[in-house]
């Protein structure tokens, strides 16, 4: 059945490149086309549940591990005056902000999340979010040697011996933004060029192959440890690989702690399909939706307390407390600045 299943999705997501815009009303019923960037066979999961709970047939496109989120936002750009997808379930929230900024994204008001996780004009909602971690070999870093900080990971001690995802694609570049702001909103501008500098000097190596390359990277002793997010660590760990993660902090005062980068979704500016749009972005939002989620081996962590109650060991304590819509802001020019900063860091061929 499963694989049936995933022959579906693959027939879905080719189909979906040559038919007309346009042809939305199909005679099975009701229909909505998601893109996704979030793990492909959670989603599925979770859509199946949709599926069968409202009767609404679900067309998903995905997109590949070392550039997905940012296939799918150029993917939108490009559909703007013409769009295809009717929501857009992201893995990350820095592009998804930038596309409600650009229009791309329709305002929902009338749907009700709290305010700390959403637009103020209902452009976009933030849900079920991964930490951000360090991942490392217990049998080969001794417990005096585990960073606790960011910074203490790029302190010189793993030179030569540090991955992470490139900044281009994925989290990581998010991340990046994230802490970027954080430093700046506690008048320490200065400390994510002195982060960048670390990274620079350590030698870090820029993996094409996104956040689960990382992982695979630690595992086989490429590397003592990497920048990754806390799902692919799980997802490692579920297959029987070694590998633990640590929660390292941005600074030691309240609201320091490790970075969430939440799931966001949003509905598309010019779907003819609003109702059945809505419909699956307040099932993204749910609590069973957060139930599944945290269940699952991705093991995201439950903004609803409620939820979160039943899954005590995903409680992050002390999360980091950053504008998320700021970090989006100086998304690009991060970027940007960390690619040239590591240009030379990576080994040459």
């Amino acid at each position: 059945m499963r694989m049936m299943n995933g022959i579906r999705w693959l027939l879905v997501a080719t189909l979906l490149l040559v038919l007309p815009v346009g042809c939305g009303d199909s005679p099975a019923g009701r229909r909505v086309v998601v893109y996704v960037s979030a793990d492909e066979q959670i989603a599925r999961e979770v859509l199946d549940a949709f599926e069968q709970a409202t009767g609404i047939e679900v067309l998903m496109i995905g997109d590949s591990e070392a550039s997905k989120t940012t296939g799918l936002v150029q993917r939108l750009r490009a559909e703007h005056d013409a769009p295809v997808a009717d929501v857009f379930w992201s893995s990350e929230a820095m592009q998804t902000i930038e596309l409600a900024n650009e229009g791309i994204f329709a305002t929902c008001p009338e749907v009700v999340w709290p305010p700390a996780h959403r637009d103020e004009g209902g452009r976009w909602f933030a849900f079920s979010p991964r930490p951000r971690v360090i991942v490392f070999d217990p049998q080969r870093l001794a417990e005096a040697d585990r960073p606790r900080s960011w910074s203490a990971a790029v302190d010189g001690t793993f030179t030569d011996r540090l991955v992470m995802a490139d900044p281009r694609f994925g989290t990581t570049g998010g991340h990046l933004a994230a802490m970027a702001t954080a430093w700046t909103d506690r008048d320490a501008p200065a400390r994510f060029d002195e982060f960048l500098e670390g990274l620079r000097r350590s030698r870090v190596r820029l993996l094409p192959g996104g956040n689960a390359a990382v992982v695979d990277q630690v595992a086989s002793g490429e590397a003592d440890i990497g920048f990754t997010d806390a799902d692919d660590v799980r997802a490692a760990r579920a297959r029987g690989v070694q590998v633990e993660m640590l929660y390292p902090r941005h600074h030691d005062q309240e609201g320091g702690g490790t970075f969430l980068m939440p799931n966001t979704v949003a509905m598309v500016e010019g779907t003819s399909r609003r109702e059945e749009a809505r419909a699956l972005l307040e099932f993204l939002l749910s609590d069973d939706t957060a139930r599944r989620l945290a269940s699952s081996f991705s093991g995201n962590v439950p903004l609803q307390p409620s939820v979160a109650a039943a899954f005590p060991d995903l409680v992050v304590e002390d999360p980091l407390e950053v504008d998320l819509a700021a970090a989006s802001g100086v998304g690009p020019e991060v970027i940007r600045r960390t690619v040239e900063t590591l240009r030379n860091a990576e080994p040459q061929p």
